[in-house]
């Protein structure tokens, strides 16, 4: 079974919109090495749309930071896992469509992965997975926003979760990288 890793970012009023981040070189190089020590990404639909109108076509941009072409190419390498119950274009590489909302094909795919599995963003997706126990870890990238927009992270628990800190670091953009292990 994966070893399933949940990264988010959000800002301090637990809201994430794609918009409240900020990416510089350091969280790039935190992108690139968890994509890089991942077997698998797992996206819910709508974050998966907006990797779509950024990151395939980044890979082969000349005009982009070395960080973020690398990004795009880590990203298009690696097996990607889309869960949606309405039809999906499959036309970025290694891309394959789970159909949801039924999680037992999801845990199916889970326990064919060997290694680590990470979801980015997806908040709704990853609560749901959270609820049934397969998430393992889970990084908060606390942005130096207060949000006032976007779905909160989170939302749709239907149980407190018990979270251990692993470790925490401050990037050089004002964010905070928060690493936890699910109990």
């Amino acid at each position: 079974m994966a070893h399933v890793i949940h990264s988010i970012n959000t800002t301090a009023s637990g809201l994430c919109h794609h918009l409240d981040s900020v990416t510089g070189d350091e969280h790039q190089q935190y992108a690139i090495d968890l994509t890089l020590s991942a077997d698998a990404l797992i996206f819910g639909r709508n974050t998966f749309d907006l990797f779509m109108q950024f990151w395939p076509a980044a890979a082969n941009r000349s005009d982009l930071p070395e960080a973020t072409v690398a990004l795009a190419k880590a990203l298009t390498e690696i097996p990607k896992l889309v869960v949606s119950s309405r039809p999906i274009e499959l036309y970025w590489a290694n891309t394959r469509h789970i159909q949801g909302p039924n999680l037992d094909k999801v845990a199916n795919e889970l326990a064919q992965i060997e290694g680590s599995a990470v979801i980015f963003g997806s908040p709704s997706l990853a609560s749901n997975l959270l609820n049934e126990g397969l998430v393992n870890e889970i990084h908060i990238l606390a942005q130096p926003y207060l949000g006032v927009e976007g779905p909160r992270a989170f939302n749709g628990l239907d149980k407190r979760v018990s979270l251990s800190l692993l470790g925490s670091s401050e990037l050089k953009e004002g964010s905070v990288l928060l690493r936890y292990s699910v109990s």
